[in-house]
């Protein structure tokens, strides 16, 4: 059944493969005793360090004058506690997503700990970790311990930003005003149609023990889904087909944090996370194939998943003067992953086919990263340093297939089993010039030196340098209206994934890995304008052109296969149109309108055809519109949220596909009437959006343009019923 090239498939020995219980138990126990080893020696490092200096810090003024909730001082716009009441936030993610104008952005996918920084710091500074996603850690903090929010538009300085030129301060409390807290959150999720209740809860708790900070946060979560699809194939030569399928996902898991921090009597400051989750998870799909005759036949898709992983991160902040400062950064992060992805055929007359692929990968990263500030030149911000990092994956795979008898026996695919290993060195110079009240300049310059290797079924090194400057330009026209333009040269993060073969039972292919792979790079221009108006009002147009080198997309290789590969030099431009409006005007009193409107385009030449076409994966047009109005008195709001995507495509050596979307709509109600608890009950995707994948696979060359078939796929996830009530202990 499935669609393979022989010429490629046998190159190697296959490995055999490792007993899949004791290798998962091992992989645990190895997991969990890391992890308790790592915050055996960080309690131990904390608390034999010399006890920080209790000191009463008075209650500080309100950066805010004649009780106003906010204001702009300079490039910060502030928002004091007040300002977010009619929410009734419970934690710091509730306060950041409501901040005017302003979206959470986990970090983009660049190399390195620096370039990869998410838009929202915790009191100036990023968490040392790549594992948690920003929105979590806002999540394990209570709102009753937010001093203030600062929304930073330029001008930022010396934080810890990675090259952002807007960013989310969350300023804490200290001293007295600082709280033992304890956030918690239970979710009930139901998915439509015939997707079962499953419950989903975390909780953090937050104190001092000792004069070392922490924060203990917990999670458990399950998810059951049921799926169905239809495919359609129309053969150009042979009989048409109809396919019919369903199914069920089951998904359960959890994760442990533990995140320290330690202040000294001189000021220094020494921190340490540590996190580790376990995640399993079971897919089954069945296909009812009807043919134009006999049938029909029968097909399943077998998925278990299982995956662990840990990751522990720190740094160490110390000032030499009140001028030049040192901050010291260390990472270690592990992955190991487990699936069997299987195909099972039953035709109505004659014999069977099976086929099975099995997976083993084992992925880590190291980092070690520092950072000197320096701030003794007038008007400029200095931050230089360097950073060193090692990344890899350990692949080991089989592929089982029927041997006509009934039995399984394996069968070689070039690259499932090899290593991947990258060692990288950056070293980087960022200058923040304040050059007038209005003006801000902030200029960088990072030298980047990797080397990637490959070993196993696939032997390769390579060597690359690549130069990374940045120029960013803010100019205040007025305390409302603000101007930036920039400048940057971008290094994508490479996937190691696509390094390494594995079957695709979907599609009926073999997706090989391509040891010759490298990271696709990009000039990135952008220019903007902002204008607030009111206290929530905001509005902004943004334009942008990129000029990207080595596109990653699938290459052709010989005229007979295809992998991920860089397939020359392309550009993409657009612009994205974004508001915030309050429609008290239309009598809708504390409601306001969210939207943003992405237009983009894109040209590379095909490698195939050789014309000139848009960008796999780019989706064209992006509408994101939300709702909200506030009840404060009746302590309850309501809200909806409306999502369109313009259709995308992916080219292949033979195939090409067309994604189509409909609107996702979601609605959600929300009361504190209840004290102490916030009860949220909303309804996603309502209307059980179908997403389409029209996909015709030619003989050969796509360029010759003979169609085998045309597959048309229709596939609907169900919507769902979210009830979520959270509070503080």
């Amino acid at each position: 059944m499935m669609k393979r090239n022989n010429n490629a498939l046998c190159v190697s020995a296959g490995k055999a493969m490792k007993n899949k219980a004791q290798f998962t138990r091992y992989r645990l126990l190895n997991s969990v005793g890391t992890l308790a080893l790592g915050v055996g020696a960080a309690l131990l490092v904390l608390l034999a360090a010399p006890a920080a200096l209790a000191q009463d810090t008075a209650p500080p003024a309100s950066p805010c004058e004649g009780g106003a909730t906010s204001c702009t001082i300079g490039d910060k716009v502030i928002y004091l506690p007040s300002f977010f009441a009619q929410y009734n936030p419970v934690t710091a993610l509730d306060m950041v997503s409501r901040v005017p104008g302003f979206s959470i952005d986990g970090g983009d996918s660049v190399r390195g700990f620096g370039g990869a920084a998410a838009n929202v710091l915790i009191d100036g500074q990023r968490p040392s970790t790549k594992s948690s996603d920003i929105t979590e850690t806002l999540s394990r903090i209570s709102a009753s311990n937010v001093e203030r929010v600062e929304l930073i538009r330029g001008g930022t300085g010396n934080l810890d930003v990675g090259g952002r030129s807007v960013v989310v301060n969350v300023i804490l409390k200290t001293g007295d005003d600082a709280q033992s807290s304890s956030p918690w959150s239970f979710t009930l999720l139901k998915r439509r149609p015939n997707g079962g209740f499953r419950p989903n809860a975390e909780a953090s708790f937050s104190g001092d023990a000792g004069g070392i900070k922490y924060t203990l946060g917990a999670s458990v979560y399950a998810a059951s889904l049921s799926f169905n699809n239809e495919k359609e194939i129309i053969r150009y030569g042979g009989d048409d087909e109809l396919r019919i399928g369903e199914g069920e996902y089951r998904e359960q898991g959890g994760g442990l944090t533990l995140n320290l921090e330690k202040p000294f009597a001189n000021g220094d400051t020494a921190r340490l996370n540590l996190e580790g989750e376990i995640n399993r998870a079971n897919e089954l799909g069945r296909e009812t194939r009807y043919l134009a005759v006999g049938g029909p036949d029968m097909a399943f898709f077998p998925f278990p998943y299982d995956s662990e992983g840990f990751e522990v991160g720190g740094d160490y902040e110390h000032a030499f003067s009140e001028n030049f400062d040192i901050k010291l950064i260390g990472l270690f992060k592990r992955e190991f992953e487990h699936y069997e992805s299987g195909f099972i055929f039953t035709p109505a007359m004659g014999g069977g086919d099976e086929s099975l692929f099995i997976s083993d990968q084992t992925s880590g990263e190291m980092i070690g990263r520092t950072e000197f500030g320096w701030r003794g030149w007038n008007k400029h911000s200095i931050q230089f340093g360097g950073e060193i990092a090692k990344t890899f994956i350990d692949s080991e795979a089989e592929f089982l297939v029927d041997d006509g008898m009934g039995v399984l026996v394996p069968e070689i695919i070039d690259g499932a089993n090899t290593r991947v290993s990258e060692l990288r060195g950056e070293t980087f110079i960022n200058d923040s010039w304040r050059v007038s009240e209005k003006l801000t300049v902030d200029i960088g310059m990072a030298v980047e030196l990797s080397r990637i290797s490959q070993s196993g079924d696939s032997e390769n090194s390579r060597f690359f340098i690549y130069p990374k400057p940045s120029l960013a330009l803010t100019y205040n026209l007025t305390p409302k209206s603000q101007f930036t333009i920039s400048a940057k040269r971008e290094v994508n993060q490479l996937s190691f994934g696509e390094f390494v073969s594995s079957v695709n039972f979907g599609d009926e292919d073999v997706d090989f890995g391509n040891p010759d792979l490298q990271p696709q790079r990009t000039w990135a221009l952008e220019s903007s304008y902002e204008r607030r108006f009111g206290e929530i009002g905001v509005a902004k147009l943004t334009g942008f052109y990129k000029i990207v080198n080595d596109v990653e997309d699938l290459l052709p290789i010989g005229g007979i296969v295809e992998v991920p590969g860089n397939i020359g030099d392309g550009k993409i431009w657009g612009g994205k149109a974004e508001l915030t409006l309050p429609l008290d005007a239309i009598m809708l009193k504390n409601a306001r309108l969210e939207s943003a409107v992405t237009l983009q385009d894109s040209s590379i030449t095909d490698p195939v055809t050789g014309a000139d076409r848009q960008f796999s994966g780019l989706i064209n047009r992006i509408t994101e519109i939300e709702f909200r109005q506030d009840f404060p008195k009746a302590k309850i709001s309501w809200g909806a949220s409306y999502f369109d995507y313009d259709r995308q495509y992916s080219f292949g050596l033979d195939e090409m596909s067309t994604f189509t979307y409909q609107p996702d709509i979601g609605v959600y109600v929300e009361t504190t009437l209840i004290k102490g608890l916030k009860i949220r009950l909303r309804a996603n995707d309502i209307i059980n959006v179908v997403g389409t994948r029209d996909r015709i696979v030619y003989d050969g060359s796509r360029a010759l343009d003979i169609p085998l078939f045309r597959e048309i796929r229709r596939n609907q996830n169900g919507g769902g019923i979210e009830l979520r009530i959270s509070g503080n202990f």
